[in-house]
């Protein structure tokens, strides 16, 4: 790989990895970052803050309710919350460059950002890549993200012995089969159980507990069948 593109890589990288952190911490704020500041702000500040917004929403309620689209003047909560969701250009161009390279071409920036909007990165494509998916068509990436497939579970689900299409990918996440649960099983003793099992016990409602449970009680490993009536039974 050229370095230019292994340097793009580490800073395409970089930078979603900042995007994903800042949008992280301002959900988590969001909730509270008023209540904080009720807490802590001055009265004056508060006054002056609570007066600003009233009079934002009035003249846009007077506006809204005299109806003059002449004005056409945009909803302020709307135009700034516009403003706070555009992508980072040099984000949106690294990931353009970089999809380009992987053989995803004439992606316009709209594609890109509906992309992002889908939860596919560039960084995503290149793992799922590496782990041997190399033909993916732009819908069945946007087919995984959707369906909440990570390139870490693909990851340990292959380290954990399975060679899975995308559309077998797509069905253990719709069963809510986690690389977890599954190695779980394997580390009880279950390493031979097939992916239909799976999906199988976990409709089921089975837990790992309670596997190990009756291999505890009964010094021997039941079987999935065992298992299921096991749970049902005890519903």
């Amino acid at each position: 790989m050229a370095p230019k593109f292994q340097k793009l890589k580490d800073e395409l990288k970089s930078l979603e990895q900042g995007d994903m952190l800042s949008k992280s911490v301002m959900k988590n704020n969001k909730s509270n970052s008023l209540f904080q500041s009720g807490l802590s702000s001055p009265t004056w500040l508060k006054r002056i803050l609570f007066a600003g917004f009233l009079g934002t929403f009035l003249v846009y309620a007077g506006i809204t309710y005299v109806g003059d689209s002449t004005l056409n003047i945009e909803n302020p909560f709307t135009a700034v919350q516009n403003w706070a969701n555009q992508p980072d250009e040099e984000l949106l161009e690294g990931m353009g460059t970089w999809m380009e390279e992987m053989g995803y071409t004439g992606l316009s920036r709209e594609d890109l950002i509906e992309l992002r909007e889908q939860g596919v990165t560039a960084t995503f494509t290149s793992r799922m890549r590496d782990l041997g998916y190399t033909d993916l068509t732009l819908d069945q990436i946007i087919r995984l993200r959707q369906n909440d497939v990570s390139s870490t579970f693909a990851a340990m689900m292959k380290e954990l012995g399975y060679e899975l299409s995308v559309d077998e990918l797509v069905n253990l996440r719709q069963h809510n089969v986690t690389a977890y649960y599954t190695s779980n099983l394997h580390d009880l003793g279950y390493t031979d159980i097939t992916k239909e099992e799976l999906i199988r016990l976990k409709d089921t409602g089975v837990q790992t507990s309670e596997a190990q449970e009756l291999i505890e009680q009964n010094s021997e490993r039941p079987s999935i069948d065992e298992l299921i009536r096991h749970h049902i039974s005890n519903q």
